[in-house]
């Protein structure tokens, strides 16, 4: 049964290569699903489908009562498109991005719907062109690479994934390169405080990358590890700076920066004088301007930019390839910016 979902697919990628090639000339009416599914033994369902593929694409127009007709060959290029995006919250690290994803859409006749993951798991014709993936839950790897493989465009933030199209920081290379800069600044010692429930992607690439960083210049590293779920973890950290007496933290994401603040006030150090503080993720204001943080500023709105034209051009040219694009990071110490 799950190997007979995909049938349609040969068909539609078929009449796909006709319509490019002029095969199939412009105003031309297709057969009828009729006449369809008797020449390709298909059910209408999946008929159905191939001509939802193909419509999808700006590739035919279907008439209700009358039929199916290829396009002109500039169709697919003025009609509108939605692109799904994951709805995301102003607490997210990626919220910078929707002013620029959304430049993108409007200059290009685009209309931007964001959307809870999960509306990817159903069957049938999604209410979207092509999807803007940020990790937020409700999809699996697996649905989206099968969505891929079907020739929905989707591009994914932040993720290692070769089945699907990729624009990312490598979080390990980037995570080894802060550890080499904390060292290069003087600082022997470095710890880190990690999380026992912050997801099983980006933190644990960015600890191993602390850890290895640490490891292959002779250092050991040693980290607390706990739940920041009451203010009991204030303690625990307060706890572990004075028993290590660390020269710096390695901290993987802001959710972790305002307990260890109050636990350095607690323990009696002042980041920015006698330990120094490194966050992976931007920081925004002047909460933290007396602090003397180091922070890994990621180019996120290139990034957004970047997923989104690719998206965009992914639907009027199915045959693109997928890209795996790597952005790097600046450190930054608020507005000064480490090289």
């Amino acid at each position: 049964m799950a190997g007979r979902k995909n049938l349609f697919e040969p068909v539609a990628e078929k009449f796909m290569l006709q319509i490019r090639e002029g095969c199939l000339a412009p105003g031309e009416k297709m057969p009828s699903e009729h006449e369809l599914c008797r020449h390709y033994s298909l059910s209408r369902s999946s008929i159905r489908k191939v001509l939802d593929y193909l419509e999808q694409r700006g590739l035919i127009r279907r008439e209700p009562g009358v039929g199916s007709f290829v396009c002109e060959k500039d169709a697919g290029l003025n009609k509108p498109l939605t692109i799904g995006m994951t709805r995301l919250y102003s607490f997210s690290y990626a919220s910078p991005i929707i002013p620029w994803v959304q430049r993108v859409a409007a200059a290009q006749n685009c209309h931007l719907l964001f959307a809870d993951p999960h509306e990817l798991n159903a069957e049938g014709k999604l209410p979207f062109d092509a999807f803007f993936y940020v990790e937020a839950g409700g999809v699996s790897r697996a649905r989206l690479a099968e969505l891929s493989r079907r020739g929905f465009p989707i591009a994914v933030l932040n993720r290692d994934w070769p089945e699907v199209a990729t624009f990312r920081v490598d979080f390990y290379e980037e995570a080894k390169r802060a550890v080499r800069l904390l060292q290069r600044l003087g600082l022997k010692k470095i710890g880190a405080i990690d999380g026992e429930r912050f997801g099983n992607y980006s933190n644990p690439c960015r600890m191993a990358g602390y850890e290895d960083a640490v490891s292959e210049t002779g250092g050991k590293p040693f980290k607390l590890v706990r739940d920041f779920d009451s203010l009991a973890a204030v303690d625990s950290i307060a706890g572990f700076i004075r028993e290590t007496h660390p020269d710096a933290l390695f901290l993987p994401l802001i959710g972790v920066l305002d307990w260890v603040l109050f636990a350095c006030k607690q323990a009696g150090r002042v980041p920015g004088r006698d330990i120094t503080l490194f966050c992976f993720d931007r920081l925004e204001g002047e909460i933290y301007a007396d602090a003397g943080i180091i922070y890994a500023d990621m180019p996120l709105e290139k990034m957004g930019m970047d997923m989104m034209e690719y998206l965009i051009a992914k639907v009027r040219d199915p045959g693109l390839p997928l890209p795996h694009a790597v952005y790097d990071v600046r450190f930054v110490i608020y507005n000064q910016l480490l090289k």
